[in-house]
């Protein structure tokens, strides 16, 4: 029985703006074309693939199960099972951590697992037609893309970020606070894109067009040069009055895939493999749905005792930013996050948040961070809409 999770490989494609470049492909075929390269870049044969979990919040009937399915529009067998994830915000995260399992209790010996999501495919639903009480009359079409942004166990249903107003009166975050956090997060995503840091695993995206050659996706659609006066001139968008959440200092919606090869030691050595990373814990805690941001940061102290690791044992931090209030929750309440070593390539506000997708896009990308930047440990976070916290540990190979 294998005692630790060697990562093989971690690609993603780039992360698009709702209705941008990769608004035509639907969230199967995100998945596929990261399944796929991520399987010609390990150089690992598709038939050696034991089982697939990708996680994927918006899910709907044109692509059932789409971790099966996926998969084997990527190569792999049918004769290879599949698991798809909804955990919110941190069903990518899910996908992994299950596969991880599977791996520790020697049901498998090398999967895939990840994450995606097309925001800007998300169906639009009408919930009623079903009861004879509804034979006539006009129906109603009902956002589903709204409606995943709310809460409805919440008073009469409440925004994400009108809870996540809650977690600034309770943690006392400025609107200051917030608009540097903003700030930073772009000029630290545009950053690591300048220096070449994402160059050689986020995989560029063909997009096929009616006539001519297809159009290529290379980059993360949302970092850009924002200023702290445009951050500073933006209205508060949740609470218009006395409010301090505003479009610009929240994360946006977005499309894009993220996945990691995952292998026993046995499967490595037995394939020759080279790990690039090890994952050394996971782990998940329950908050308040009401204060669910709390989830990104209270689950690092556990989450940290898992793999034996202190503060000063970490290199870089990633706590998503599907809000800087978040964040600015996190310095707060730990006192030992220290800002130079989080969220240095960017989080949520920058490169975006395509909620099934980030919990494996965040690990993905501090896998290469501790290689690109010289570091060892890495700890990524996320909250959770209904009231979780989700996050890793992971270190280059000793």
């Amino acid at each position: 029985m294998s005692e630790k999770v060697n990562i093989i490989g971690a690609i993603r494609t780039p992360v698009g703006a709702i209705g941008g470049g990769l608004a035509t492909l639907q969230a199967r075929e995100l998945a596929t074309i990261a399944i796929k390269a991520l399987l010609e870049k390990t150089e690992v044969d598709p038939a050696r693939v034991d089982y697939t979990c990708m996680g994927w919040v918006m899910q709907d009937p044109r692509s059932p199960n789409l971790a099966k399915t996926a998969a084997e529009f990527a190569g792999v067998p049918s004769s290879s099972p599949g698991t798809t994830f909804h955990e919110n915000c941190a069903s990518g995260g899910a996908a992994i951590h299950s596969l991880a399992r599977r791996i520790l209790l020697d049901e498998i010996g090398l999967g895939v697992a990840g994450g995606v999501e097309s925001m800007s495919n998300v169906a639009r639903y009408l919930y009623t037609g079903r009861i004879r009480n509804q034979l006539y009359g006009d129906m109603t079409l009902v956002d589903g893309l709204f409606g995943a942004l709310t809460d409805v166990n919440v008073g009469s249903g409440e925004l994400m970020g009108l809870l996540t107003e809650r977690l600034v009166e309770r943690y006392d975050v400025s609107r200051d606070e917030q608009d540097e956090i903003a700030y930073r997060s772009h000029h630290n995503a545009l950053a690591a894109w300048a220096d070449g840091f994402f160059d050689d695993y986020v995989i560029p995206v063909e997009i096929p067009q009616r006539r001519g050659d297809p159009k290529i996706v290379a980059k993360d659609e949302g970092p850009r040069p924002i200023t702290m006066d445009q951050l500073s001139g933006a209205k508060p968008y949740f609470k218009r009055d006395g409010g301090t959440i505003t479009s610009l200092n929240a994360s946006s919606l977005n499309d894009g895939a993220a996945v990691v090869l995952l292998a026993s030691e046995e499967r490595t050595a037995e394939l020759g493999l080279e790990p690039i990373a090890e994952l050394r814990s996971w782990h998940n805690v329950g908050v308040d749905r009401e204060y669910m941001g709390e989830g990104a940061f209270k689950v690092v102290p556990p989450l940290m005792e898992r793999a034996a690791v202190g503060f000063p044992d970490v290199d870089f931090f990633e706590l998503n930013e599907a809000f800087a209030a978040v964040l600015g929750g996190a310095f707060h309440d730990l006192p030992d996050l220290d800002p130079d070593r989080t969220n240095q390539w960017g989080s949520g506000i920058s490169l975006g948040h395509p909620v099934g997708c980030t919990g494996a896009r965040q690990i993905v990308d501090m896998v290469h961070q501790l290689h690109r930047r010289g570091g060892r440990v890495g700890v990524t976070t996320r909250c959770v809409g209904g009231g979780i916290g989700s996050g890793e540990v992971v270190s280059l190979p000793s």
